[in-house]
């Protein structure tokens, strides 16, 4: 994604989950599940993955879907969606579409849920908006949006140690992303209704947004 600080690809495309986990010192996979389980998904539901990677998410939302609900993957990098396409085979109601999510999307009125993992942070504001707009017009109103990311916080305030990691291994974008009040700027945008829940002594969230039935577009 040229406007996007997040695509991967080559070996850490291919590797991904296994870096993903070694990274995390194993915890990823507990985190990942406790988070999803958080989502309430109903087994109905159709839900928008965006900026879906290798399907990791998808493979474990899926676990909650009947055969009326469906998942609905946006990539685009080639290599991540091979990994999708291999690691959730075995579920007929899951599809990955290869199209940029900071771009106008075709989704109207169509998604219980939305969810974006790790990936809002790597998208300057100009993109952020468009893909909020994408989301609003793809949810049915009083869909939710789920934001997986980073909690708001201070990075000058953490010890050295954190602060250089942050800075070696995150883009510059996610230091601004730190910077907003998502809160208060997704109420601005027609949501409400929020609930949150946190991970790894606070340092990530998951943030719920619900559209607000008068504020759907």
């Amino acid at each position: 994604m040229a406007e996007s600080k997040v695509e991967i690809t080559g070996f850490l495309a291919r590797h991904y989950d296994n870096i993903i986990n070694i990274a995390s010192l194993g915890s990823y996979s507990k985190f990942i599940r406790n988070a999803i389980g958080k989502m309430n998904i109903q087994a109905e539901d159709r839900i928008l993955d965006l900026g879906c990677g290798t399907g990791r998410n998808a493979c474990l939302m899926a676990q909650y879907l009947s055969t009326e609900g469906a998942i609905v993957g946006v990539e685009i990098g080639a290599e991540m969606i091979e990994r999708f396409e291999r690691n959730c085979q075995r579920f007929t109601n899951i599809i990955v579409v290869n199209a940029r999510i900071d771009e106008a999307m075709d989704f109207e009125n169509e998604f219980d849920k939305a969810l974006l993992s790790f990936v809002f942070h790597g998208f300057p504001q100009e993109k952020q908006d468009i893909i909020i707009d994408n989301v609003k017009k793809a949810l049915k109103p009083g869909g939710q949006l789920f934001l997986l990311d980073y909690e708001e916080f201070d990075l000058s305030e953490k010890s050295a140690l954190f602060r250089w990691g942050f800075e070696k291994f995150e883009c510059r974008l996610a230091q601004d992303y730190l910077k907003v009040d998502w809160k208060q700027k997704l109420s601005e945008l027609g949501f409400g209704k929020f609930g949150s829940h946190l991970f790894y002594r606070n340092l990530i969230r998951l943030l719920k947004a619900e559209l607000l039935k008068n504020n759907s577009t």
